[in-house]
């Protein structure tokens, strides 16, 4: 499954950079992976006689761990195509309800679309294809143990392709399926409500299964209560994103931003600061300009507060640490779509510095973007009617 958006770092392991793309495993994987070898472990000794103990626990592990493989290779397909469509991917990462691959954004048009939602699929496909051939091969040569290793991880990346061609957002169905409407009606926001909706559908579906596996002593039950939160979380967010894409069209920075923040000079010691503005203003963070009004940064009230009160008169808020403001800016003329995404990552806790010719002209906030979308949104339907 791919889909825009930002995983937490700090819940996941590094495990390389790859394709110019990070790879990440949930610390929730570790649980899974040993999960799911104990329980190939415990089949394949039923399914394949006469073989050491030791025999079945390294099949168990071993399938685990290709099984695991082919669901990273699955989001890698994905992810190669989106880039090769212009659209980086930052990262892939391995989690308790399989792997997920983050975009940048949502694909510009229907065609790039279908092409980023087949690559993952066209991947297990072939991967179905290799194993189910290993399987044949090792029984020719009566490895029993390789050839039930390879028939199983035939059969399980048959049913991840199944799975994830069920045509429900965010599933690689679900993709596809909306860029064939996207493609006919022009209207992404049409297209996605209608699979988003049957991709709710189906998380419902597996909820319900879930509660009834669950009533029946069944561990995985759990699960795909997991799944079906996942997937309902990623089908309204899917559906939010191409409202807020739609009716931000055309709209700048400059367009939703709150114009003539107050702002602290470089210069301004750090007693008149904290009165002025911090405490009038009841401020925990404040854009910091030079006194010819080129933006410096962003200045915390936590950062004021390791420096010795005796020390506030000397101290000018220049010389404190005032952070990486590169992360944190836009300008006035870029489109407002971009603001969802940099507020998102910005390190002056959700807020943006708007610049014009590099001078601080505006302070965006989610609450700026989010009553921006609202207001367009209501006027919208009002005018539809």
């Amino acid at each position: 499954m791919s889909h825009p958006g930002h995983n937490g770092r700090k819940r996941a392991l590094f495990i390389g950079r790859y394709f110019d793309i990070e790879f990440y495993l949930d610390y929730s994987w570790f649980l899974i992976a040993a999960v799911v070898s104990a329980s190939l472990t415990a089949n394949f000794r039923d399914f394949v006689e006469g073989q050491a103990s030791g025999v079945y626990v390294a099949m168990g592990i071993l399938a685990a761990f290709l099984f695991f493989l082919s669901i990273l290779l699955h989001e890698l397909g994905h992810s190669l195509v989106s880039q090769r469509c212009g659209i980086p991917v930052p990262r892939i990462t391995l989690m308790l309800i399989g792997g997920v691959a983050e975009i940048a954004r949502e694909p510009d048009d229907a065609r790039s679309e279908l092409k980023i939602a087949l690559g993952g699929p066209l991947v297990s496909l072939a991967l179905v294809v290799i194993y189910f051939a290993l399987s044949e091969l090792f029984a020719w040569m009566n490895w029993e143990p390789g050839s039930a290793v390879c028939w199983w991880l035939s059969a399980a990346n048959l049913f991840l392709l199944v799975f994830n061609m069920i045509p429900g957002y965010p599933l690689d169905g679900g993709r596809v399926l909306r860029a064939i409407i996207w493609a006919r009606s022009g209207r992404l926001r049409y297209s996605t409500f209608i699979t988003s909706r049957i991709g709710i559908g189906f998380s419902g579906v597996l909820a319900a299964l879930g509660f009834l596996l669950l009533g029946m002593g069944k561990w995985n039950g759990m699960v795909l209560f997991v799944i079906a939160i996942f997937l309902k979380r990623a089908a309204d967010s899917g559906y939010a994103n191409a409202v807020e894409r739609e009716v931000l069209a055309g709209v700048l920075v400059g367009d939703i931003m709150t114009p003539h923040p107050i702002a602290l000079s470089s210069t301004s010691r750090l007693n008149r600061a904290v009165d002025e503005f911090f405490l009038a203003g009841h401020q925990l963070i404040c854009p910091v300009c030079s006194d010819d009004g080129d933006f410096r940064g962003f200045l915390r009230l936590d950062t004021i507060l390791e420096v010795p009160l005796e020390k506030w008169p000397y101290t000018s808020a220049g010389d404190l640490d005032i952070g990486d403001f590169e992360q944190a800016t836009l300008t006035v003329d870029q489109p407002a779509g971009i603001a969802m995404r940099a507020l998102f990552r910005s390190p002056a806790d959700g807020r943006l510095a708007v610049l014009e010719e590099g001078k601080l002209v505006g302070i965006l906030t989610q609450q700026d973007l989010s009553q921006a979308i609202t207001v367009r949104s209501k006027l919208e339907t009002m005018l539809a009617k």
